[in-house]
């Protein structure tokens, strides 16, 4: 019985609390008499503090968000820098690199792979094109691919013709055996891009106009909006220091 008297007087209570909870935040906002306070005399001066409160949030809210999309923007500019120098060391590295296969240029299945300087079979082995030989044989079932490579270890390849067509083998052996006599051509043209890979990974680091603008941009906004603050914040002391002279006190 006494455990429902105190339930029923807590729940009545409620609404009391809150409205001395309101009387007291208003109270905090418009500090002096309770005139000052509540009196409809006085909305004009209540709400011009109110406006100047409002206008100091609102210029704060702007503040923080334009800054983040300023920051998000810079950030963004920032990393596409980096992955297009990445991407210019990489080819730079790649040109550089002796195992470098160059470009793919034709395919047969997913068991031979031919490149600008090697012929990949599977994905363990790659032959270089330079020293390497290749043959080819047909019975009414398979396709046999003798492959010599320059230390002369003969390596056979069984295909069968039911899965890839004769008419295929054949065409890619001719292709490959093309690309072994352009395969000194095809080293010497990657070589001689190696001075213009260079060029270009400079060019590109070099290149920070877009991070720098949006660096640069970031910042004006920073400066153009704490201007705002500033004013915003001036206008606050304004209106707190005209309530004072109102009401003797001042609100914090």
């Amino acid at each position: 019985m006494a455990e429902t008297v105190w339930t029923t007087l807590f729940w009545s209570g409620l609404p009391v609390l809150a409205v001395l909870a309101a009387v007291t935040r208003w109270r905090g906002l418009y500090p002096g008499t309770w005139r000052h306070a509540f009196d409809p005399r006085y909305n004009r001066e209540r709400q011009k503090l109110s406006t100047a409160r409002e206008n100091l949030r609102r210029a704060e809210h702007n503040l923080a968000a334009q800054q983040e999309q300023a920051r998000s923007a810079a950030a963004d500019a920032a990393r596409e820098h980096q992955a297009r120098v990445r991407k210019a060391e990489l080819r730079l590295a790649a040109l550089r690199d002796p195992d470098f296969n160059g470009a793919l240029l034709h395919s047969l299945g997913d068991r031979l792979d031919l490149y600008e300087r090697a012929l990949r079979v599977g994905t363990e082995t790659t032959h270089p094109l330079l020293g390497l030989t290749i043959d080819d044989q047909y019975s009414p079932t398979e396709a046999y691919i003798y492959l010599t490579p320059h230390d002369g270890r003969r390596e056979l390849l069984t295909l069968a013709l039911e899965n890839t067509p004769e008419a295929d083998v054949r065409a890619f052996v001719v292709h490959v055996h093309n690309a072994i006599a352009d395969a000194g051509a095809a080293s010497q043209r990657l070589r001689a891009l190696i001075p213009k890979a260079k060029a270009e990974l400079e060019r590109v680091t070099a290149d920070t106009g877009d991070r720098r603008r949006a660096e640069q941009k970031a910042q004006q906004v920073t400066a153009q909006l704490n201007l705002r603050v500033l004013q915003a914040r001036r206008e606050v002391d304004a209106a707190c220091g005209r309530w004072q002279q109102l009401t003797g006190e001042r609100p914090g």
